[in-house]
């Protein structure tokens, strides 16, 4: 633990809340300056006008290669090796570099790093197995700052309204007695709470304190929301908020679990997509389509709908093709009534490796695996698949007691059955709870298959 987390973890409530505003305060400065400021009033002012999107791109990217074969020994020696001649022509020569791999970022990740200063470092890893550092330059965070907040910003979110957030960071001490579970952070007039103490004991205050500051948006990690939501629903627990959008991040929803976020907080559900590696932006408009932010990067599409990302803003670890881990499927659809010009997105499908392994090599992806449980009544708060062998997967499901029954459990065995075959082994197990990663994340598949064997198949 680095030392301002230990003068934090053990340092009084008061004192906890003025480190926070410190914190939030020397975020804001990296964040929000004049290239923010820049870009946003520069999508605003694009609103409405004919884009050439693909010239638009070529010129960003060439830009952007030039700049990693300049300063970052590994494109360099990259380029050099495979005669990459810069400027590319068009938008398919980019197939001609190689994909960047997460171990090669990892193993070479001096080497990928530029000779420019980029203090903001992001780390990232977990469902991959693959840790990484990442560097950014202070104007690439407040790139990236302006598409989120100009996503927002379509769905009426103005920068200073009141704002929940649901965070994975822990937040609390061990030693803390009086039930305060958030912190303000008031440079973005933030009220923070941390999804590592929710519980059925500890809920009803978050539920207060929520009615309490009456958010204008709602975002952050939606397992957080989520629980609280069921219990709220559970218990005839009523939220007066009336928030104007909520914006989950870092984590997959189901179709019902964002009619149940709707439903509870009285506010529409907007999704998007981001990553802390730097990808560019996927953000949902109002008429529900998702639009890149085609201004941050290139995200090519390839087997199995596993993506590449290539992010104009990442100039302290730059990435070019590089394979995220996402998979994602494009839209045949050019046009959306919201005027974003941006390429149209889908589905956001998830992570590279969510998925389940049959004997035949066969792939059972998320979208599949989260609508299992619809046929039962409402009775399965929430389920996680976790392989470790290719014949055998543990089937871990939370049953709502009140309203699930033996008959319930027979129906699920039948429908999982059905969906892995009489080859697969299945360890079905009701539980109280689904564990939450280290990162906060709650998983729907724990895929624990050697990654060179799951990829081979």
């Amino acid at each position: 633990m680095k030392l301002k987390e230990r003068i934090y973890f053990r340092s009084p409530l008061v004192v906890q809340q003025l480190l926070t505003v410190l914190q939030g305060y020397l975020f804001y400065k990296q964040r929000y300056g004049p290239v923010y400021e820049q870009r946003f009033n520069e999508l605003i002012e694009k609103e409405g006008r004919t884009v050439d999107v693909a010239a638009e791109q070529l010129e960003s990217l060439n830009e952007f290669l030039a700049f990693c074969k300049e300063h970052s020994d590994y494109y360099k020696e990259l380029f050099d090796t495979h005669q990459i001649t810069l400027p590319l022509p068009d938008l398919d020569a980019l197939k001609n570099i190689p994909i960047l791999e997460k171990e090669t970022l990892r193993a070479e990740n001096e080497r990928v790093h530029t000779d420019i200063h980029a203090p903001l470092l992001a780390k990232t890893g977990g469902t991959t197995g693959t840790s990484l550092h990442v560097h950014y330059t202070k104007e690439d965070m407040q790139r990236g700052m302006a598409h989120l907040d100009y996503f927002k910003y379509k769905h009426g979110v103005r920068k200073g309204m009141r704002r929940a957030s649901f965070t994975g960071q822990v937040l609390i001490s061990k030693g803390q007695k009086k039930p305060v579970y958030w912190r303000m952070n008031p440079s973005l007039n933030q009220l923070l709470f941390t999804i590592k103490q929710i519980s059925p004991r500890t809920i009803p205050y978050y539920i207060a304190r929520l009615n309490e500051f009456k958010p204008e948006s709602i975002d952050g990690m939606p397992s957080g929301m989520i629980e609280v939501a069921r219990y709220a629903k559970r218990h005839g627990i009523r939220l007066t908020i009336r928030p104007r959008a909520i914006f989950p991040t870092a984590e997959m929803i189901t179709a019902e679990e964002r009619a149940l976020l709707e439903e509870v907080y009285h506010a529409p559900v907007f999704d998007q997509y981001a990553s802390s590696e730097g990808a560019p932006i996927v953000a949902e408009c109002p008429y529900r389509r998702k639009h890149l932010h085609y201004e941050m990067g290139i995200i090519e599409v390839i087997e199995e709908g596993e993506i590449l990302v290539t992010s104009f803003d990442t100039h302290g670890t730059p990435l070019v093709r590089y394979r995220i881990g996402d998979r994602m499927t494009m839209s045949k659809e050019t046009f959306c009534p919201c005027g974003h010009p941006g390429p149209i997105v889908e589905s956001i499908d998830g992570r590279g490796r969510s998925f389940l392994l049959m004997e035949d090599g066969h792939k059972v992806f998320e979208g599949e695996l989260a609508g299992i449980v619809r046929i039962l009544p409402n009775c399965i708060e929430r389920v996680q698949y976790i392989q470790e062998r290719q014949k055998e997967v543990t089937f871990l499901y939370v049953p709502d007691q009140s309203r699930f029954k033996p008959e319930h459990e027979k129906q699920l065995h039948f429908v999982l059955r059905r969906l892995f075959g009489p080859e697969m082994k299945i360890n079905a197990h009701p539980v109280e709870v689904i564990p939450q990663e280290a990162s906060g994340k709650t998983l729907l598949i724990k895929q624990k298959i050697p990654h060179e064997k799951a990829r081979a198949n």
